[in-house]
């Protein structure tokens, strides 16, 4: 799943990756920035994460995109997506099946019991089944 550490890990590569691709030191780089070399180094390490605007300042320095800066995380991004998508889909299916599952049965305790003549369910109102006269015994009271 992604983090904010595994974020900080997959900047602090690239970034380092930049650096070194332009000749820059830790040094030269703050300076450019106008940061302090421990702040690039911490950056580098991956213990601190880039604010907007020396994300800005990176992008103009390496003439990239900040797409490119995080670049190793769009594939973690994607994947937690479609992970939250399957764990979704698998939870509403399985709530769906137990659902159904419930229903079936209620509906077939409650076919057995209108069937067989003993229950009839009460119209608007939340009271269980109540019991019923057969047609048998209502003849022999008449």
């Amino acid at each position: 799943m992604t983090t904010i550490e595994s974020i900080r890990r997959a900047v602090a590569k690239n970034l380092k990756n930049f650096r070194e691709e332009k000749g820059f030191t830790q040094e030269a780089l703050a300076e450019k920035l106008e940061k302090s070399t421990s702040h690039i180094a911490n950056i580098e390490s991956g213990k601190t994460g880039i604010s907007d605007d020396l994300l800005c300042g990176l992008c103009n320095i390496f003439n990239k995109k900040p797409s490119e800066i995080y670049s190793d995380i769009d594939m973690d991004f994607e994947f937690d997506k479609q992970l939250n998508v399957a764990v979704r889909d698998t939870v509403k299916k399985e709530f769906t099946n137990i659902a159904d599952e419930v229903s079936e049965k209620i509906l077939r305790q409650v076919a057995m019991r209108i069937a067989s003549g003993k229950y009839i369910e009460r119209r608007n109102e939340r009271a269980p089944l109540r019991k019923v006269a057969s047609p048998e015994s209502k003849k022999d009271s008449l």
